[in-house]
């Protein structure tokens, strides 16, 4: 059985906007997240502030043939971002913008 595994790091200014649902068959998709905020409530337990090189580096897959990063955002954090995989050794061609 295919077991496809998906990592992804959610950013968002507080934390009424991650309102991101995912509805997968349980038997062939895992999904994990790092939940992050820039106004995080009194117990949040998920990251806070901007997704930095190190949050990428800890939450998802080293660079490789097979990897490919999926990002979206507004132009400025698409752009920091792009920034931050090359510097980690994920090509252009392993990064797809939407």
């Amino acid at each position: 059985m295919d077991r496809t595994i998906g990592e992804g790091i959610m950013n968002s200014s507080n934390e009424s906007e991650l309102n991101f649902q995912v509805e997968v068959n349980k038997d062939t998709l895992i999904l994990t997240f790092l939940w992050i905020t820039l106004q995080p409530p009194e117990e949040w337990k998920g990251g806070v502030g901007f997704v930095s090189k190190e949050m990428i580096k800890e939450n998802c897959p080293s660079p490789a043939a097979d990897i490919q990063i999926l990002r979206c955002g507004p132009p400025p954090m698409n752009k920091a971002m792009a920034a931050h995989l090359e510097e980690l050794g994920y090509s252009p061609e392993m990064q797809f913008q939407f």
